[in-house]
């Protein structure tokens, strides 16, 4: 008998979604490991953690108990239940290979360790940081709707409060809004009045204030970058100030625009400023090296010709006289470099194949969770039309028909809501096969179409780095995963220093093609064994 771990996260936006509750993902692991003869040793569970970072303690708690026991296997439902980061996702596998133990994703069987499926892997795990990345331009979007209302998106500022408000009528969402903080408000208030005399500064005012019991969220002293940042805040003025915009908000302010405007003369007379440098997201940056020198490429814009560049990090070391390129012309010669790779049409239609089998299986069980909330829909339904017809022969009162209505109308509107919110995930899904298939049947064109942030991920898959001199690329060194491919001579690279075919991805191996369809087919019998149990 083979042993096993189980892990299991939800994060906070998942709580009430029951496809990803831990209880449903911790049953369908065990499930799993009994068919498969594991021996279920533990279970790790993390409850509202978001799988962007590795900081997770149950996460590091499986990592650290796996370099000491003896397991064989560590069980997921879904891979993005360990990581929805590139870089953390195979540090994971990593760490679990270096331990000689095998990852096995429930959901995802033909992820395993042949060559095809490393790249479905690491595909996936790039798509699910896009599409984590595509959330969180959901979620800002959200925010800066918020914003064009008037009211604060984040977390409110101290001397204030989140309140949440009811939404008017049965359907209406709640708002969190920002009002007075009836236990700080007037603390704070008087720090400013004590900062305006310009007799105090920032430290004398925090200690006083202190001594007065105002305390941070922790019941710690309020730090010395949080009062300054206070003290200059136009929130306190009624003014909100989020990703670049200004608008007046709907909250109450602490003081008027004069008295901001003299916080600010008083701060920069006591020498306190904090200067805001701007921050570009430059698309080469970690894969463009120097290739005189090895040190990394950094870029800049140049304000004078209005021009960004990118250029060796290392200046003292050698000259950059001529060295300099263009971001623009730089970021065009690494397009050049996809066109040298193309999955040939047995590898492309493996991974259609795999590609289908695992979107088929997440489109069942979203049918399936759809169909059990029209199930719930339509019991309510029922429930309150029995509900109007005892209104009508008189049997409950209208306080009654009124309470029981809100309270069926709430349940339906989330009810609503959830169904909503699984077609715009089948939505995603969608989108993210449709990307996949772009890339399988034609990388230099998926490469061209895709968005800022895949394109980065289509870099970490393929290549390594970029040698750059005389404002060239001299070298392209591909990933680990496409030169283990080579290896197992699956793989044939083009360089530009070798006259040498394009990179061709290729199965050679007729055997190996059987034993795949093979391994489908026991697939599908388990399949079939967990639907008839």
């Amino acid at each position: 008998m083979k042993n096993c771990f189980i892990y299991c996260r939800v994060s906070t936006e998942e709580q009430a979604d029951k496809g990803h509750s831990l209880d449903t993902q911790e049953r369908l692991c065990r499930d799993f490991a009994k068919h498969g003869e594991y021996a279920v040793k533990e279970i790790f569970r993390d409850e509202g953690k978001s799988a962007t970072n590795l900081e997770r303690p149950a996460l590091k708690e499986l990592l650290s108990r796996c370099t000491e026991s003896q397991i064989d296997a560590v069980i997921v439902q879904e891979t993005d239940r360990l990581a929805r980061n590139t870089k953390d996702h195979l540090t994971i596998k990593a760490v679990l290979k270096k331990a000689g133990i095998k990852l096995i994703s429930v959901a995802q069987p033909m992820l395993d360790d042949s060559p095809e499926g490393m790249m479905i892997d690491t595909i996936l795990a790039s798509v699910n940081q896009f599409q984590s990345d595509i959330n969180g331009r959901k979620a800002k979007r959200g925010l800066e709707e918020k914003f064009n209302m008037g009211w604060w998106p984040g977390w409110a500022p101290v001397g204030y409060i989140n309140v949440t408000v009811e939404g008017n009528g049965d359907v209406s969402k709640s708002l969190r809004i920002i009002k007075k903080d009836p236990d700080k408000w007037h603390l704070v208030r008087e720090g400013f009045d004590l900062y305006l005399t310009g007799n105090y500064s920032a430290d004398e005012v925090t200690d006083i204030l202190n001594e007065k019991g105002l305390r941070s969220k922790y019941g710690r002293k309020i730090a010395h970058s949080v009062m300054v940042n206070t003290l200059k805040n136009p929130f306190y003025a009624g003014v909100i100030s989020w990703n670049g915009k200004k608008c007046v908000g709907k909250h109450e302010p602490m003081i008027t625009l004069k008295e901001h405007e003299r916080v600010l003369h008083i701060m920069e007379s006591h020498n306190v400023h904090a200067c805001r440098r701007r921050k570009h997201n430059f698309l080469l940056r970690g894969f463009a090296f120097c290739n005189i020198c090895g040190y990394r490429y950094t870029a800049e814009i140049h304000q004078v010709k209005k021009k960004s560049y990118y250029h060796c990090a290392a200046m003292r070391t050698h000259s950059n006289l001529g060295q300099n390129i263009e971001t623009l012309e730089l970021e065009r010669a690494v397009e050049k470099q996809f066109r040298k790779i193309q999955f040939t049409e047995d590898f492309a239609q493996l991974i259609v194949d795999k590609l289908r089998t695992i979107y088929l299986g997440k489109r069942e069980s979203t049918t399936s969770q759809k169909q059990a909330l029209y199930n719930q829909k339509k019991a309510i339904e029922m429930r309150r039309d029995k509900a109007e017809e005892k209104l009508f022969d008189g049997l409950i009162s209208d306080e009654d028909f009124s309470r029981i209505r809100a309270k069926f109308s709430a349940e339906l509107a989330q009810i609503q809501s959830r169904i909503e919110e699984l077609d715009a995930q089948q939505d995603i899904d969608i989108d993210v096969v449709q990307e996949i298939l772009r890339l399988s049947r034609n990388i230099y064109k998926a490469y061209l179409k895709a968005p800022q942030e895949l394109k980065r991920q289509y870099l970490a898959l393929f290549w390594d780095k970029f040698l750059i001199q005389d404002k060239k690329i001299v070298k392209a060194i591909p990933t680990d995963l496409v030169l283990a491919l080579q290896q197992e001579q699956k793989v044939i690279i083009s360089i530009d220093w070798f006259p040498s075919p394009a990179l061709t991805i290729t199965i050679e191996d007729r055997k190996y093609m059987k034993a795949i369809r093979k391994k489908l087919q026991e697939i599908l019998d388990y399949n079939l064994l967990l639907n008839a149990a």
